[in-house]
């Protein structure tokens, strides 16, 4: 297949980053629209709590009303319509539950409020259970296990990227419905411990759930500079381990990355984020934060779907991991 059949595929698929802190950022989601995208998840919430929360959703709720090019996406049938419509949907994604506070109740109301995807930790303990970078490697709290099933109640996928090991199995075993990692690489081809175990991947894939693989360069390789084929050496991987359907595409693309912010801003960021303990120095390297090449930036997607089918994917299998395999899990928990 050449360049201008792999964008006329790129063209026809659906397409979903299912990790986009970015996207939430002044008018940067048009670096989406630009990349081909059909459907995006800004990071909405991470540590605010819930006034601060709801102020930011009133805020995401604007913005898509006044946008031409916006639709916010709380079922399936909004994401069919983006692409029919030539459009950008929008999934609210919270990368932290700390947003709910203790209270389940306030599930619903996010529910109403149209937010899809909450991630349940970020790095560090919070009520729920632990995050990855966490001194302890503890499960789920009796609070979390209430809220994997409030979630799967009400309709909200759970997220379990930047969750600690232990948390990670609890929440797959406790929750009946699939489950994600939205934007996660594999621990054996870069031992970050942003990255999954074998074991944690064979435990999303038997709950029918995705992995999307994440451009954040080091949890891609230990090089200086990853390439767009060290990103897909994780999609092999994990298609070798478990099967093409418990594939996705999650790229973090963030305010601190290189091409967005200068070498002082994203300094100065990183100070701050380790200073405050919500990095941890082991995990994350100093900047620049140089994304895969070939896919530095959002509008640049349609190369990826050329290098996968340069490493020998076929259509089917790359319109799987481009988006189809995300939209079945959304069918299945949205539905509910």
């Amino acid at each position: 297949m050449n360049r201008t059949e792999s964008l006329q595929l790129h063209k026809k698929a659906i397409i979903i980053d299912a990790t986009c802190p970015l996207g939430s950022l002044e008018n940067y989601y048009k670096l989406w629209i630009d990349g081909g995208v059909t459907v995006m998840a800004p990071t909405v919430a991470v540590n605010q709590n819930c006034r601060e929360t709801v102020s930011l959703l009133a805020t995401w709720l604007k913005k898509i009303k006044a946008s031409d090019d916006l639709l916010l996406v709380t079922c399936v049938e909004v994401i069919y319509r983006a692409k029919r419509e030539n459009k950008l949907g929008i999934i609210f994604h919270f990368q932290n539950s700390l947003p709910i506070e203790n209270d389940l109740d306030l599930l619903s109301v996010y529910h109403r409020l149209g937010v899809r995807v909450i991630q349940i930790c970020y790095n560090v303990k919070n009520f729920i259970g632990d995050g990855c970078t966490e001194r302890t490697n503890s499960g789920l709290s009796e609070f979390g296990i209430n809220v994997i099933r409030e979630m799967n109640r009400v309709g909200i996928l759970v997220d379990l990227t930047h969750t600690g090991y232990q948390t990670t199995m609890d929440a797959i075993k406790i929750s009946e419905k699939p489950v994600i990692f939205s934007h996660s690489n594999v621990f054996n081809l870069c031992p970050s411990p942003r990255n999954l175990k074998d074991d944690q991947i064979k435990a999303v894939a038997e709950k029918d759930g995705v992995i999307g693989v994440v451009g954040y360069p080091a949890f891609v390789t230990s090089n200086n500079q990853a390439t767009v084929d060290d990103l897909i050496d994780h999609i092999d991987y994990i298609r070798k381990l478990v099967g093409i359907r418990h594939i996705g595409i999650g790229m973090d693309y963030w305010e601190g990355m290189d091409g967005i912010a200068t070498l002082g801003e994203s300094k100065k960021l990183y100070t701050e984020l380790i200073d405050t303990g919500k990095w941890k120095a082991d995990c994350y390297p100093p900047p620049p934060w140089r994304y895969p090449e070939g896919v530095e930036k959002p509008s640049q997607f349609s190369n990826l779907t050329d290098a996968l089918i340069r490493r020998g994917y076929s259509e089917e299998e790359v319109l799987m991991i481009l988006g189809e395999n995300f939209l079945r899990v959304y069918k299945e928990v949205w539905k509910g």
